[in-house]
């Protein structure tokens, strides 16, 4: 798949979406999860919002070993 390609279609109908890190797997690679915004259009501050408070629910990310 081509990067990006997951974010193409929020990009071009306007619909906000952000992505963070939400733990690791056993061999300490990063899992994040992308949440979009499915109501009104261009509510960046809305879903930021919501991902912060998603953060500290979830938080504590370590970058993985050697970054």
């Amino acid at each position: 798949m081509a990067p990006g390609a997951y974010v193409v279609p929020f990009n071009v109908t306007g619909h906000p979406a952000v992505v963070i890190p939400i733990g690791q797997t056993q061999n300490g690679l990063p899992i994040g999860m992308q949440i979009v915004g499915v109501g009104q259009r261009w509510q960046e501050m809305e879903l930021f919002a919501i991902a912060q408070e998603l953060d500290k629910v979830v938080g504590n990310f370590r970058n993985p070993l050697g970054y």
